[in-house]
């Protein structure tokens, strides 16, 4: 069974609330010639928030992830905490200072914000206090390769779409040769996985989706 790139994941102490922490995508990826990258965070609440990062190494995304704890200097960011007010944003900054090899290698990023002061209790008059919760969000970068290999094979007799490089991509299969991104199917090969699946029978747009290039896979919607 194909086990697809669960990206896509956050993980919440509490129910996440309509004003909370935002971060935008919860997937960044950390390119082949970059040992640098930056994540911004925005205090969509109606008070100041601190925040906090937390990182640890997983084979793959997914609900049976294996989780490790990075080298000494393997991954590193700055700052240590932020504090921001109402409606701020700001940049957390990760540096990569690892193997420089062909593996691909994700971790999941924690955020967490912490309101400054979070007592419980009742007020004099015996009402109750409101208590912000503690949230984590959490989000997946990906370090691709130092030493990347971008392949794939497309046969189109058994429908079928393989990774065979050494990094992940995105398919994108639309349905019908005019239909918007938000009415299409997609899905996320790491290397090696293979996609089988019904949305690759149908005729309409295929893509890969890879460094913010498209690589069309089907010719049928340019005739």
């Amino acid at each position: 069974m194909l086990r697809y790139l669960t990206f896509i994941i956050a993980l919440c102490t509490v129910s996440l609330p309509a004003a909370a922490i935002y971060i935008g995508n919860i997937t960044f990826t950390l390119p082949s010639d970059q040992n640098f990258t930056s994540k911004n965070v925005l205090n969509n609440n109606q008070s100041a928030r601190i925040y906090q990062v937390s990182i640890i190494g997983i084979d793959s995304p997914g609900e049976s992830e294996t989780r490790t704890r990075p080298a000494d200097g393997e991954l590193l960011y700055a700052p240590k905490a932020m504090a921001l007010s109402a409606g701020q944003s700001d940049y957390f900054k990760f540096f990569y200072h690892g193997p420089q090899d062909d593996k691909e290698r994700y971790y999941r990023i924690s955020f967490r914000e912490i309101p400054p002061e979070n007592r419980a209790g009742q007020n004099t008059t015996g009402g109750k206090i409101n208590i912000a919760p503690v949230i984590i969000m959490d989000s997946i970068l990906v370090v691709r390769p130092r030493k990347i290999h971008f392949s794939y094979d497309w046969d189109k007799k058994n429908h079928t779409l393989t990774n065979n490089g050494n990094t992940y991509f995105k398919i994108l299969l639309k349905n019908g040769c005019h239909s918007s991104e938000e009415d299409s199917d997609s899905y996320y090969l790491r290397p090696g996985e293979v996609l089988r699946s019904p949305a690759l029978q149908r005729s309409g747009e295929k893509y890969i989706l890879y460094n913010e290039k498209f690589i069309s896979l089907s010719e049928e919607c340019n005739k």
